[in-house]
């Protein structure tokens, strides 16, 4: 190496180095370049058509009817107190019937499997337990082959929402679907069974 110039020196090295950096990987062959695939957005359908009032549906084994609809401006709780809406609001009385139409016994959904839809809003069930009614979220926990429960679900709508406005939606499998600003047509996730009601006949 004493007898090799500088500036050659400088140069091999130099050129070790260049030839290092374009050494293509042994596993992938000349010309071929590898890709890291990116995951497909699933597109979202519309919500099914909407059921009437009164009209039942079944998943499973379970016979879900929703057969009455009130509103109030305010109600009279368990207690005997009066309860007032929000400024803005008023009280949305949901009835629901259920049904284990099945040979086993069968989970009761929970509050949250239901939500109202204005425009692009979803709205979830608030504890509301009116007196002389008979208040979903007390229902037990499992229905047995054959067994009926009825239970009223409370919204919270804005004062100006008309029943026409609205779509009760039974998520079986999820708490939550996604609205969108496309109303009518609202992607519920994942791709889970619903079903829906119009809020007025």
């Amino acid at each position: 190496m004493k007898n090799i110039p500088d500036v050659l020196l400088r140069s091999l090295i130099g050129l070790f180095l260049i030839t290092a950096c374009s050494t293509t990987d042994a596993s992938t062959p000349p010309g071929i370049t590898t890709t890291t695939s990116q995951p497909t957005a699933t597109e979202a359908g519309p919500l099914p058509t909407p059921a009437s009032p009164g009209d039942s549906i079944t998943w499973r084994d379970l016979q879900v009817t929703l057969d009455q609809i009130e509103t109030t401006q305010e109600f009279v709780t368990e207690f005997g107190t009066i309860r007032i809406p929000s400024p803005g609001k008023k009280f949305m009385w949901v009835h629901i019937q259920l049904t284990n139409v099945g040979q086993i016994e069968i989970n009761i959904p929970i509050l949250e499997n239901f939500s109202v839809l204005y425009a692009a809003t979803e709205l979830k069930p608030t504890y509301g337990h009116r007196q002389g009614y008979m208040d979903y979220s007390t229902l037990g926990p499992i229905l047995f082959p054959d067994q009926q429960a009825d239970g009223w679900i409370r919204f919270d709508i804005p004062v100006t929402a008309e029943l026409t406005d609205l779509l009760c939606v039974f998520l079986p499998e999820s708490a939550q679907i996604g609205s969108s600003i496309s109303s009518p047509n609202y992607p519920y996730s994942e791709d889970k069974p619903t079903y829906v009601w119009k809020c007025a006949p």
